[in-house]
């Protein structure tokens, strides 16, 4: 647990956020009182006597898929918490709301998604809860090539029919299924042209990895992408 206090700690000394006496209050905290949050998660920050050295407000995020011993539980996710002024209450609350989610606790524990760990942990993406079925849409300048034709087309179908997610591309009043190469190649999409991708049906992850992956072929100055 020390170690695990050292490190994301120490980052945030790295950073600025405090100075290097936070981390030994750190650890006298869990001493009184565990931060363990349940879930997996723990959130280790100083006592109130440590304000002094804080000279921001940031979280660290350290990831161990093998678990840590907290006391009160095994620690999965650690996050390194420093608050100026009033502003751990507000963060706390924030982070205590998303991590009660069992589910989606365990998928922090091992995505290698930055962007997903830091929008739940920030609630970036949470600000929709009564739309979770609303595609993500990123409209993008087509820069390959070769277009929406001939290899980039048919990686795209690949691409498309290998995700649980589901894709779809539109330009202008033209929406294909990606998954389907005729309706692909019927949008008649050249280099230069904008397009919207759009994912559903999928977990988050899988639709950002799904847009992630299409925005980059259409995106690649190699033909032969």
């Amino acid at each position: 647990m020390n170690e695990a206090i050292e490190l994301v700690g120490g980052r945030l000394v790295d950073r600025g956020v405090v100075e290097a006496s936070y981390v030994d209050s750190m650890k006298a905290r869990e001493e009184n009182v565990s931060t363990y949050l349940g879930n997996g998660v723990a959130m280790p920050h100083g006592t109130f006597e440590a304000k002094e050295a804080i000279k921001g407000t940031g979280i660290v995020v350290a990831q161990f898929p093998d678990g840590i011993d907290w006391g009160a539980g095994t620690a999965h996710i650690v996050i390194g918490l420093a608050a100026e002024g009033d502003d751990h209450v507000q963060v706390l609350s924030q982070m205590a709301e998303v991590l009660q989610d069992e589910e989606l606790c365990e998928q922090l524990w091992t995505t290698t998604d930055g962007d997903l760990l830091y929008d739940t942990l920030s609630g970036a993406g949470g600000e929709d809860d009564d739309d979770d079925d609303a595609p993500a849409e990123e409209t993008i300048v087509i820069s390959n090539p070769s277009g929406l034709h001939a290899r980039p087309a048919t990686l795209i179908v690949q691409l498309a029919a290998a995700s649980p997610a589901d894709l779809t591309i539109s330009k202008g009043d033209k929406t294909a299924k990606a998954s389907s190469i005729m309706s692909v190649l019927a949008l008649g999409a050249v280099s230069g042209d904008s397009v919207t991708l759009a994912t559903s049906g999928g977990t988050a992850e899988e639709e950002r990895e799904l847009m992630k992956a299409a925005a980059e072929i259409l995106t690649s100055n190699d033909e032969g992408h």
